[in-house]
């Protein structure tokens, strides 16, 4: 009975995380009404505050330009758009800047505007963000008749925010990216009001740090928030394609009988010499010590799914050195954005990696691509049942033994038709099978004696 409501559970679970994702698929109208609707707006709003008619119409056009602009950056840059309710978040970014700016008095000393552009690089694409920042400052350039020097001013705040998006986002950076963004910004007050301190005069610095600091931490706390309940993202395993690719088929899977797919045989891939890929698995290497420095913990998961892999290809007689180096580098995308197998692809073709380690990088996550030889299947079940097992373990619903666990992933993967290109043989699938059934069978022996 407690499996069942467990199961029914999982499965009412990402049946929601489907639907939200359906109506997300669906805002991309959003996009497509967005230079109209904030074209509206900026003219509506300009003939409200009893703007010069000809000033308010040039205002207008502009808005519609540059938004165009912006939603054409979008339509061209497929990452994008791949992230979780993205749409939605660029549309509401662009409209309540457009609000800050036409409705907030003085808003060249109260840039609450400036939000949109921030929780836009820090939560999709610091490109972007860029984009939207600098849309804002030439509205309100021209709706406000500002100086060059303001408009400056603006432009480069927003270059730095875009910036230091990333880091404004790590508790242990943000403090100091924090200051950094506050003394840049009272330095340019200072220098563009002609030196001069005093606030009765014309400009107020203290309202100025304070509207900047208002941003630096709503931004900060609405990135957190997206990240920890919408996004579910951490250093090294994405909790989210866990529950909706894993766990739950795992789960659904238990009660169910195996079943056998004959599958073709072939030679595993060995075009690339041994030495280079020792090279990229030199402790020394670069990327390696990169991985390591941005996360403890995603550099020891990408390492344990390496060796992993490597000893499950030595099992069954492919090429060990691939499997292992792909699970060393599956995960080295997250090094650049959220999209890690694209920006794995680009750091892949930034240091030369051997083709068929790219192909095994963009082919061991199933909701990018399926495995098209073995070695890319290898990593993907390292990551798929080392991801499955942590995760079942630490929250605590461990109801089913590793074998039970193993046996499952396989079969619903069988199911799937994962491996179908892959010309995996039956007797190479079954040894696997064995060979991840006999490792998790040694942990968990080493954890009992620890316990």
């Amino acid at each position: 009975m407690k499996l069942d409501n467990e199961i029914s559970k999982t499965i009412e679970n990402n049946s929601i995380i489907a639907e939200t994702n359906h109506r997300d698929k669906k805002s991309i109208i959003l996009l497509s009404i967005l230079p109209f609707l904030s074209i509206f707006l900026v003219v509506a709003l300009g003939f409200l505050k009893k703007t010069d008619t000809i000033e308010n119409i040039k205002t207008g056009i502009l808005t519609f330009i540059l938004t165009t602009i912006m939603v054409f950056f979008i339509r061209i840059q497929i990452d994008i758009t791949k992230i979780r309710f993205s749409k939605t978040i660029i549309f509401l970014a662009n409209i309540v800047s457009i609000l800050l700016v036409m409705l907030i008095k003085n808003p060249e000393v109260y840039s609450f505007w400036l939000l949109g552009g921030l929780i836009t690089a820090m939560i999709i694409d610091n490109k972007l963000g860029l984009l939207l920042s600098f849309n804002m400052t030439f509205i309100l350039g021209l709706t406000y008749a500002l100086g060059v020097g303001l408009i400056i001013h603006f432009l480069v705040m927003g270059v730095l925010l875009a910036l230091l998006a990333k880091h404004l986002k790590d508790k242990s950076t943000v403090t100091y990216s924090a200051i950094i963004i506050l003394s840049t910004d009272i330095t340019l007050s200072f220098i563009i009001n002609n030196f001069i301190f005093a606030t009765d005069k014309s400009y107020n610095y203290m309202a100025s740090i304070f509207s900047i600091f208002a941003v630096l931490v709503t931004a900060f706390l609405l990135s957190y928030l997206y990240d920890k309940y919408i996004n579910n993202t951490s250093d090294d395993i994405s909790k989210d394609t866990l529950i909706a690719d894993e766990s739950d088929n795992l789960l659904d899977n238990l009660d169910k009988s195996s079943g056998n797919t004959d599958l073709v045989s072939m030679p595993a891939s060995d075009k690339v010499t041994k030495t280079s890929y020792d090279l990229l698995i030199s402790d020394n290497n670069e990327l390696l010590i990169k991985m390591k420095e941005y996360s403890e913990s995603l550099y020891n998961h990408c390492k344990l799914i390496g060796d992993l892999s490597g000893r499950a290809a030595r099992a069954i007689g492919a090429n060990e050195n691939l499997a292992r180096t792909g699970g060393y580098y599956h995960e080295v995308g997250k090094l650049q954005g959220k999209n890690y197998i694209e920006e794995g692809l680009k750091l892949a073709d930034k240091y030369s990696f051997p083709k068929e380690l790219k192909e095994v990088l963009k082919q061991h996550n199933i909701k990018y691509d399926k495995p098209t030889f073995v070695e890319s299947a290898i990593v993907m079940l390292s990551d798929n049942l080392v991801s499955t097992i942590e995760y079942i373990e630490k929250t605590g619903k461990q109801k089913f033994t590793t074998d039970k666990i193993i046996d499952n992933i396989f079969k619903m993967r069988m199911d799937k038709g994962t491996f179908d290109d892959a010309l995996l043989s039956i007797k190479d699938f079954n040894l696997l099978k064995e060979f991840y059934k006999n490792e998790f069978g040694l942990r968990d022996k080493d954890l009992i004696k620890e316990d």
